[in-house]
């Protein structure tokens, strides 16, 4: 009795860490996503957006934490670098101003350091955002500005007072 109880806690020990074993592989080179078991990872080029998973008592987080903005990254293959923008003051007190070169549909996202998104805007036909930065403690944070009608992006780091 005692050899099988041995083989059965062996077994099962097995069993449970072959459940929790996560394989690294590329989706592709632009970012994809990958589930094993009950453990779902999204990743893309440059700024990592994963979601959050647990596993049994192991809790697995990583990167800046966005669904919504994963989305509009993966659903877009070829995903070009936003340029023709200004972004002042950095460090910022109060507002920060964003203008861009030319008119058109852009999203601007603030996202404190932790990865949680706190300000989201989306404007057609303009080009200037201002964003209160008041009600956010000193730090940084990441502005992601999405240029939704030619499928660009870019991720700055700014500095609040």
């Amino acid at each position: 009795m005692k050899q099988f109880t041995i083989i059965l806690v062996f077994l099962l020990s097995l069993s449970l860490h072959a459940q929790l074993e996560i394989q690294k592989s590329a989706i592709s080179n632009g970012g994809g996503s990958a589930v094993n078991g009950n453990v779902y990872v999204v990743h893309t080029t440059g700024e990592a957006f994963i979601r959050e998973a647990d596993v049994s008592n192991t809790h697995l987080s990583e990167g800046f934490i966005g669904p919504d903005i994963a989305q509009i990254i993966m659903s877009v293959e070829n995903f070009e670098q936003l340029t023709g923008y200004h972004i002042y003051p950095s460090p910022v007190q109060n507002d920060l101003n964003i203008r861009f070169d030319e008119t058109g549909n852009y999203q601007i996202n603030l996202f404190d350091l932790a990865g949680k998104l706190i300000y989201r805007n989306q404007e057609d036909n303009t080009d200037n955002f201002r964003v209160d930065m008041r009600p956010y403690p000193a730090g940084i944070y990441l502005v992601y500005m999405i240029d939704l009608e030619n499928k660009k992006a870019i991720s700055i780091k700014i500095q609040k007072k």
